[in-house]
Protein backbone atom coordinates (compact mmCIF):
# COMPACT_ATOMS: atom_id res chain seq x y z
CA UNK A 1 0.00 0.00 0.00
CA UNK A 2 2.12 2.87 -1.32
CA UNK A 3 -0.27 5.80 -0.88
CA UNK A 4 1.47 8.54 -2.91
CA UNK A 5 0.16 11.10 -5.50
CA UNK A 6 1.19 10.90 -9.18
CA UNK A 7 3.90 13.18 -10.58
CA UNK A 8 3.94 13.19 -14.41
CA UNK A 9 5.95 16.14 -15.76
CA UNK A 10 9.64 15.59 -16.55
CA UNK A 11 12.32 18.15 -15.57
CA UNK A 12 15.96 18.21 -16.69
CA UNK A 13 18.76 19.02 -14.28
CA UNK A 14 22.49 18.92 -15.07
CA UNK A 15 25.23 18.25 -12.52
CA UNK A 16 28.76 19.58 -13.17
CA UNK A 17 32.09 18.41 -11.80
CA UNK A 18 33.28 19.04 -8.26
CA UNK A 19 36.46 17.90 -6.51
CA UNK A 20 38.09 17.94 -3.13
CA UNK A 21 41.28 16.06 -2.48
CA UNK A 22 42.12 15.29 1.14
CA UNK A 23 45.45 13.57 1.71
CA UNK A 24 44.96 9.79 1.60
CA UNK A 25 45.83 7.98 4.82
CA UNK A 26 48.86 5.73 4.84
CA UNK A 27 48.11 2.10 4.10
CA UNK A 28 48.56 0.02 7.27
CA UNK A 29 50.19 -3.37 7.20
CA UNK A 30 47.48 -5.91 6.37
CA UNK A 31 47.27 -9.37 4.84
CA UNK A 32 47.60 -9.42 1.08
CA UNK A 33 44.30 -8.45 -0.53
CA UNK A 34 42.68 -10.67 -3.08
CA UNK A 35 43.50 -9.32 -6.55
CA UNK A 36 40.61 -8.00 -8.65
CA UNK A 37 41.61 -8.46 -12.27
CA UNK A 38 39.81 -6.98 -15.25
CA UNK A 39 38.52 -9.36 -17.89
CA UNK A 40 41.12 -10.50 -20.38
CA UNK A 41 38.81 -9.81 -23.30
CA UNK A 42 35.86 -7.48 -23.73
CA UNK A 43 32.64 -9.51 -23.87
CA UNK A 44 30.00 -8.69 -26.45
CA UNK A 45 27.46 -6.14 -25.26
CA UNK A 46 24.39 -7.79 -23.72
CA UNK A 47 20.95 -7.18 -25.20
CA UNK A 48 19.14 -4.59 -23.07
CA UNK A 49 15.48 -5.63 -22.65
CA UNK A 50 12.77 -3.21 -23.75
CA UNK A 51 10.54 -2.78 -20.68
CA UNK A 52 8.16 -0.18 -22.11
CA UNK A 53 4.45 -0.85 -21.71
CA UNK A 54 2.06 -2.06 -19.05
CA UNK A 55 2.72 -4.69 -16.38
CA UNK A 56 0.40 -6.02 -13.68
CA UNK A 57 0.53 -8.45 -10.78
CA UNK A 58 0.43 -8.69 -7.00
CA UNK A 59 2.20 -7.04 -4.07
CA UNK A 60 2.62 -9.28 -1.00
CA UNK A 61 4.53 -8.54 2.18
CA UNK A 62 4.60 -6.70 5.50
CA UNK A 63 3.41 -3.26 6.50
CA UNK A 64 3.90 -1.79 9.96
CA UNK A 65 0.55 -1.18 11.70
CA UNK A 66 1.20 -1.63 15.45
CA UNK A 67 3.44 -4.50 14.41
CA UNK A 68 4.28 -5.86 10.97
CA UNK A 69 1.06 -7.13 9.33
CA UNK A 70 0.85 -9.25 6.17
CA UNK A 71 -0.94 -7.72 3.18
CA UNK A 72 -1.71 -8.75 -0.40
CA UNK A 73 -2.99 -6.40 -3.09
CA UNK A 74 -2.92 -5.87 -6.88
CA UNK A 75 -0.27 -3.63 -8.42
CA UNK A 76 0.33 -2.23 -11.91
CA UNK A 77 3.46 -0.74 -13.49
CA UNK A 78 3.63 1.41 -16.61
CA UNK A 79 7.09 2.07 -18.11
CA UNK A 80 6.66 5.32 -20.02
CA UNK A 81 10.23 6.01 -21.19
CA UNK A 82 13.51 4.12 -21.51
CA UNK A 83 16.99 5.25 -22.52
CA UNK A 84 19.34 2.27 -22.62
CA UNK A 85 19.79 1.19 -18.96
CA UNK A 86 17.62 4.02 -17.54
CA UNK A 87 13.81 3.98 -17.47
CA UNK A 88 10.90 5.75 -15.76
CA UNK A 89 7.19 5.25 -15.21
CA UNK A 90 4.44 4.97 -12.61
CA UNK A 91 3.10 2.34 -10.22
CA UNK A 92 -0.64 2.08 -9.51
CA UNK A 93 -2.25 0.36 -6.50
CA UNK A 94 -5.33 0.62 -4.28
CA UNK A 95 -5.64 3.31 -1.64
CA UNK A 96 -7.19 2.34 1.70
CA UNK A 97 -10.32 4.34 0.77
CA UNK A 98 -10.80 2.23 -2.36
CA UNK A 99 -9.46 4.75 -4.90
CA UNK A 100 -6.53 4.03 -7.23
CA UNK A 101 -3.25 5.74 -6.28
CA UNK A 102 -0.20 6.27 -8.52
CA UNK A 103 3.46 6.84 -7.73
CA UNK A 104 6.28 7.94 -10.03
CA UNK A 105 9.53 5.95 -10.23
CA UNK A 106 12.90 5.96 -11.97
CA UNK A 107 15.07 2.86 -12.39
CA UNK A 108 18.40 1.49 -13.56
CA UNK A 109 19.10 -1.84 -15.24
CA UNK A 110 22.36 -3.67 -14.57
CA UNK A 111 24.90 -3.87 -17.40
CA UNK A 112 23.85 -7.45 -18.11
CA UNK A 113 20.18 -6.44 -18.31
CA UNK A 114 19.11 -8.91 -15.60
CA UNK A 115 18.66 -6.91 -12.39
CA UNK A 116 16.77 -3.71 -11.55
CA UNK A 117 17.14 -1.01 -8.90
CA UNK A 118 14.54 1.74 -8.61
CA UNK A 119 13.68 4.81 -6.56
CA UNK A 120 10.13 6.03 -6.01
CA UNK A 121 8.75 9.49 -5.32
CA UNK A 122 8.39 10.63 -2.63
CA UNK A 123 9.67 7.51 -0.82
CA UNK A 124 10.71 3.87 -1.13
CA UNK A 125 12.96 1.81 -3.38
CA UNK A 126 13.09 -1.63 -4.98
CA UNK A 127 15.69 -4.25 -5.89
CA UNK A 128 14.64 -6.89 -8.36
CA UNK A 129 15.32 -9.30 -11.17
CA UNK A 130 13.99 -9.87 -14.66
CA UNK A 131 12.71 -13.43 -14.35
CA UNK A 132 11.98 -13.56 -18.09
CA UNK A 133 11.16 -11.18 -20.91
CA UNK A 134 7.58 -11.13 -19.62
CA UNK A 135 8.04 -11.31 -15.83
CA UNK A 136 9.71 -9.10 -13.20
CA UNK A 137 10.07 -9.57 -9.44
CA UNK A 138 10.84 -6.57 -7.24
CA UNK A 139 11.44 -6.45 -3.48
CA UNK A 140 10.17 -3.04 -2.38
CA UNK A 141 11.21 -1.33 0.88
CA UNK A 142 10.18 1.94 2.49
CA UNK A 143 11.67 3.27 5.74
CA UNK A 144 8.99 5.97 6.04
CA UNK A 145 5.70 5.47 7.86
CA UNK A 146 4.23 2.98 7.30
CA UNK A 147 7.44 0.93 7.19
CA UNK A 148 6.97 -1.63 4.38
CA UNK A 149 8.67 -4.56 2.67
CA UNK A 150 6.99 -6.64 -0.05
CA UNK A 151 7.45 -8.74 -3.18
CA UNK A 152 5.95 -7.14 -6.31
CA UNK A 153 5.46 -9.93 -8.89
CA UNK A 154 4.41 -8.44 -12.22
CA UNK A 155 3.92 -9.67 -15.78
CA UNK A 156 3.66 -7.78 -19.06
CA UNK A 157 0.03 -7.20 -20.02
CA UNK A 158 0.60 -8.71 -23.49
CA UNK A 159 2.20 -11.88 -22.09
CA UNK A 160 0.59 -15.27 -22.51
CA UNK A 161 -0.85 -16.85 -19.35
CA UNK A 162 1.91 -17.84 -16.96
CA UNK A 163 3.10 -21.41 -17.28
CA UNK A 164 3.89 -23.50 -14.23
CA UNK A 165 7.22 -22.38 -12.82
CA UNK A 166 9.89 -24.41 -11.05
CA UNK A 167 9.34 -24.37 -7.30
CA UNK A 168 11.90 -22.22 -5.45
CA UNK A 169 14.38 -24.00 -3.16
CA UNK A 170 13.38 -24.67 0.41
CA UNK A 171 13.96 -21.60 2.57
CA UNK A 172 16.22 -21.85 5.64
CA UNK A 173 14.41 -22.05 8.98
CA UNK A 174 15.28 -18.73 10.62
CA UNK A 175 13.12 -18.92 13.73
CA UNK A 176 14.85 -18.64 17.08
CA UNK A 177 17.35 -16.49 18.95
CA UNK A 178 20.59 -15.28 17.32
CA UNK A 179 23.55 -13.63 19.09
CA UNK A 180 25.66 -11.16 17.17
CA UNK A 181 28.20 -8.42 16.83
CA UNK A 182 27.90 -5.14 14.96
CA UNK A 183 30.94 -3.28 13.61
CA UNK A 184 30.65 -0.20 11.44
CA UNK A 185 30.28 3.57 11.21
CA UNK A 186 27.84 5.95 12.89
CA UNK A 187 27.59 9.63 11.90
CA UNK A 188 28.69 11.74 14.88
CA UNK A 189 30.26 14.92 13.48
CA UNK A 190 31.72 12.64 10.84
CA UNK A 191 31.52 8.88 10.52
CA UNK A 192 33.02 7.28 13.65
CA UNK A 193 33.93 3.59 13.93
CA UNK A 194 31.77 1.72 16.48
CA UNK A 195 31.35 -1.85 17.71
CA UNK A 196 28.70 -3.41 19.96
CA UNK A 197 26.80 -6.64 20.68
CA UNK A 198 23.42 -7.19 18.99
CA UNK A 199 20.69 -9.79 19.29
CA UNK A 200 17.99 -11.00 16.90
CA UNK A 201 14.82 -12.97 17.64
CA UNK A 202 12.86 -14.31 14.65
CA UNK A 203 9.40 -15.17 15.89
CA UNK A 204 7.46 -15.85 12.67
CA UNK A 205 8.29 -17.36 9.27
CA UNK A 206 6.18 -18.39 6.30
CA UNK A 207 8.39 -19.53 3.44
CA UNK A 208 10.24 -16.50 2.11
CA UNK A 209 8.67 -14.14 4.68
CA UNK A 210 9.87 -13.72 8.28
CA UNK A 211 9.67 -11.16 11.11
CA UNK A 212 10.90 -10.53 14.64
CA UNK A 213 12.91 -8.08 16.73
CA UNK A 214 16.51 -6.87 16.89
CA UNK A 215 18.10 -5.47 20.07
CA UNK A 216 21.24 -3.33 20.50
CA UNK A 217 22.78 -0.47 22.44
CA UNK A 218 22.47 3.15 21.29
CA UNK A 219 24.54 5.59 23.36
CA UNK A 220 24.69 2.88 26.04
CA UNK A 221 20.88 2.68 26.10
CA UNK A 222 19.19 -0.68 25.27
CA UNK A 223 16.97 -0.42 22.17
CA UNK A 224 14.62 -2.99 20.62
CA UNK A 225 13.16 -2.63 17.11
CA UNK A 226 10.72 -4.74 15.12
CA UNK A 227 11.75 -5.88 11.66
CA UNK A 228 10.46 -7.91 8.71
CA UNK A 229 12.41 -9.72 6.01
CA UNK A 230 12.06 -11.47 2.66
CA UNK A 231 14.30 -14.12 1.10
CA UNK A 232 15.45 -13.85 -2.49
CA UNK A 233 14.46 -16.57 -4.92
CA UNK A 234 17.82 -18.30 -4.31
CA UNK A 235 16.97 -19.05 -0.67
CA UNK A 236 20.31 -17.58 0.47
CA UNK A 237 20.12 -13.81 0.11
CA UNK A 238 17.54 -11.76 1.97
CA UNK A 239 16.47 -8.17 2.64
CA UNK A 240 14.97 -6.58 5.76
CA UNK A 241 13.26 -3.39 6.90
CA UNK A 242 13.15 -2.08 10.48
CA UNK A 243 10.66 0.15 12.27
CA UNK A 244 11.00 3.11 12.62
CA UNK A 245 14.02 3.16 10.29
CA UNK A 246 16.91 1.16 8.83
CA UNK A 247 17.26 -1.68 6.33
CA UNK A 248 19.66 -4.56 5.65
CA UNK A 249 20.89 -6.83 2.90
CA UNK A 250 21.94 -10.24 4.18
CA UNK A 251 23.15 -13.71 3.27
CA UNK A 252 22.88 -17.12 4.92
CA UNK A 253 26.39 -18.43 5.58
CA UNK A 254 25.20 -21.71 7.15
CA UNK A 255 22.25 -23.05 9.15
CA UNK A 256 23.83 -21.42 12.20
CA UNK A 257 25.20 -18.14 10.77
CA UNK A 258 23.92 -15.10 8.84
CA UNK A 259 25.65 -11.86 7.90
CA UNK A 260 23.95 -8.54 7.18
CA UNK A 261 25.02 -5.10 6.06
CA UNK A 262 22.74 -2.70 7.94
CA UNK A 263 22.15 0.86 6.75
CA UNK A 264 20.19 3.79 8.14
CA UNK A 265 19.58 6.99 6.16
CA UNK A 266 18.12 8.76 9.18
CA UNK A 267 19.84 10.54 12.06
CA UNK A 268 22.19 9.06 13.17
CA UNK A 269 23.17 7.82 9.70
CA UNK A 270 25.05 4.53 9.89
CA UNK A 271 26.32 1.40 8.20
CA UNK A 272 27.57 -1.79 9.84
CA UNK A 273 28.48 -5.42 9.33
CA UNK A 274 26.19 -7.48 11.58
CA UNK A 275 27.20 -11.11 12.14
CA UNK A 276 24.69 -13.40 13.89
CA UNK A 277 25.04 -17.00 15.06
CA UNK A 278 22.59 -19.27 16.80
CA UNK A 279 23.20 -19.78 20.51
CA UNK A 280 26.24 -22.02 21.00
CA UNK A 281 27.63 -21.58 17.46
CA UNK A 282 30.81 -19.72 16.44
CA UNK A 283 31.16 -17.33 13.48
CA UNK A 284 33.17 -18.26 10.41
CA UNK A 285 36.78 -16.98 10.50
CA UNK A 286 37.47 -13.89 8.39
CA UNK A 287 38.66 -14.49 4.85
CA UNK A 288 41.21 -12.59 2.74
CA UNK A 289 41.84 -8.91 3.41
CA UNK A 290 39.77 -6.49 1.35
CA UNK A 291 41.20 -4.43 -1.52
CA UNK A 292 42.65 -1.08 -0.35
CA UNK A 293 40.43 1.73 -1.62
CA UNK A 294 42.12 4.74 0.05
CA UNK A 295 42.82 7.53 -2.41
CA UNK A 296 41.03 9.73 -4.93
CA UNK A 297 38.51 8.36 -7.43
CA UNK A 298 37.24 10.82 -10.11
CA UNK A 299 33.97 9.71 -11.69
CA UNK A 300 30.93 10.38 -13.81
CA UNK A 301 27.25 10.22 -12.90
CA UNK A 302 24.17 9.69 -15.05
CA UNK A 303 20.62 9.13 -13.88
CA UNK A 304 17.36 10.75 -12.79
CA UNK A 305 16.36 13.39 -10.22
CA UNK A 306 12.83 14.28 -9.09
CA UNK A 307 12.22 17.92 -8.24
CA UNK A 308 8.46 17.92 -7.81
CA UNK A 309 7.58 18.01 -11.48
CA UNK A 310 8.78 14.60 -12.64
CA UNK A 311 12.02 12.66 -13.04
CA UNK A 312 14.52 14.42 -15.32
CA UNK A 313 17.88 13.22 -16.63
CA UNK A 314 20.96 14.33 -14.67
CA UNK A 315 24.57 13.85 -15.67
CA UNK A 316 27.94 15.22 -14.67
CA UNK A 317 31.17 14.56 -12.82
CA UNK A 318 31.96 13.85 -9.18
CA UNK A 319 34.90 12.74 -7.04
CA UNK A 320 35.08 10.14 -4.29
CA UNK A 321 37.89 10.41 -1.74
CA UNK A 322 38.40 7.38 0.51
CA UNK A 323 40.32 8.73 3.50
CA UNK A 324 40.24 5.81 5.93
CA UNK A 325 39.84 2.04 5.75
CA UNK A 326 39.72 -0.76 8.32
CA UNK A 327 39.69 -4.03 6.34
CA UNK A 328 36.16 -4.19 4.81
CA UNK A 329 35.03 -0.86 6.33
CA UNK A 330 35.94 2.44 4.65
CA UNK A 331 34.89 6.10 4.82
CA UNK A 332 35.52 9.41 3.09
CA UNK A 333 33.84 12.18 1.15
CA UNK A 334 32.08 12.55 -2.19
CA UNK A 335 32.07 15.98 -3.88
CA UNK A 336 30.04 17.38 -6.77
CA UNK A 337 28.27 20.57 -7.96
CA UNK A 338 24.49 21.08 -7.84
CA UNK A 339 22.98 24.06 -9.67
CA UNK A 340 26.41 25.73 -9.75
CA UNK A 341 27.05 25.23 -6.02
CA UNK A 342 29.92 22.97 -4.89
CA UNK A 343 28.79 20.34 -2.38
CA UNK A 344 30.49 17.58 -0.42
CA UNK A 345 29.01 14.80 1.71
CA UNK A 346 30.71 12.35 4.07
CA UNK A 347 30.05 8.68 3.36
CA UNK A 348 30.91 5.29 4.80
CA UNK A 349 30.94 1.89 3.13
CA UNK A 350 31.36 -1.85 3.43
CA UNK A 351 33.09 -4.23 1.02
CA UNK A 352 31.22 -7.53 0.81
CA UNK A 353 32.75 -10.76 2.08
CA UNK A 354 33.15 -11.72 -1.60
CA UNK A 355 35.66 -8.84 -1.97
CA UNK A 356 33.73 -7.39 -4.92
CA UNK A 357 30.40 -5.95 -3.83
CA UNK A 358 30.12 -2.56 -2.11
CA UNK A 359 27.36 -0.93 -0.05
CA UNK A 360 27.56 2.70 1.10
CA UNK A 361 25.57 5.29 3.03
CA UNK A 362 25.89 9.09 2.81
CA UNK A 363 25.04 11.88 5.23
CA UNK A 364 22.57 13.53 5.33
CA UNK A 365 20.91 11.20 2.79
CA UNK A 366 21.44 8.57 0.13
CA UNK A 367 23.04 5.16 -0.30
CA UNK A 368 24.88 3.19 -2.98
CA UNK A 369 25.14 -0.42 -4.10
CA UNK A 370 27.87 -1.46 -6.46
CA UNK A 371 30.79 -3.59 -7.49
CA UNK A 372 34.56 -3.38 -7.68
CA UNK A 373 35.00 -3.87 -11.43
CA UNK A 374 38.80 -3.96 -11.11
CA UNK A 375 41.51 -2.56 -8.84
CA UNK A 376 41.08 0.76 -10.65
CA UNK A 377 37.32 0.94 -11.30
CA UNK A 378 34.19 1.00 -9.12
CA UNK A 379 30.58 1.26 -10.25
CA UNK A 380 27.82 2.29 -7.83
CA UNK A 381 24.06 2.71 -8.23
CA UNK A 382 23.32 5.69 -5.98
CA UNK A 383 19.81 6.22 -4.60
CA UNK A 384 18.20 8.82 -2.36
CA UNK A 385 14.54 8.33 -1.43
CA UNK A 386 14.52 11.68 0.38
CA UNK A 387 14.32 15.09 -1.30
CA UNK A 388 15.28 15.34 -4.09
CA UNK A 389 14.54 11.71 -5.00
CA UNK A 390 17.51 10.52 -7.08
CA UNK A 391 18.94 7.45 -8.79
CA UNK A 392 22.18 7.42 -10.82
CA UNK A 393 24.91 5.20 -12.21
CA UNK A 394 28.20 6.48 -10.73
CA UNK A 395 31.39 5.15 -12.32
CA UNK A 396 34.71 5.91 -10.59
CA UNK A 397 38.32 5.32 -11.73
CA UNK A 398 41.27 5.52 -9.35
CA UNK A 399 43.41 8.64 -9.93
CA UNK A 400 46.93 8.00 -11.29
Amino acid sequence: MKWIPLMILIASIVLAAGCTTPTPTATPATPTATAISPAATTPSAPVIPDLSGNWSGTSTGYMYQSGYRVFNEPIMMEVTSQEDLLFTGVFSFPHRDGTLETKAFAAVLSDDGKTIKDIEYPGGFSDGIIVSGEEIELIFRDEASPSTICIDSIRRSTAAPAAATTAPPAMPDMKGHWNGTSVGYTEQSGYQLTASPVGMDITEQDGRFFSGTVSFLLNNTPVKKEFAGIFGRDGKSFMTIENPDGFSNGIVISVNEVKLVFRDNNDPSGISIDTFVRSGASPTPAGNAALRLTGTWPGTSRGYMETGSGYGIIQGDLTMNVTTQEDRLFAGQVSYIVNGTPSAKPFAGVIGSDGRTIETVEFPGGFGDGIIVSEREIQLIFRNDGTPSTIAIDTFRRAE
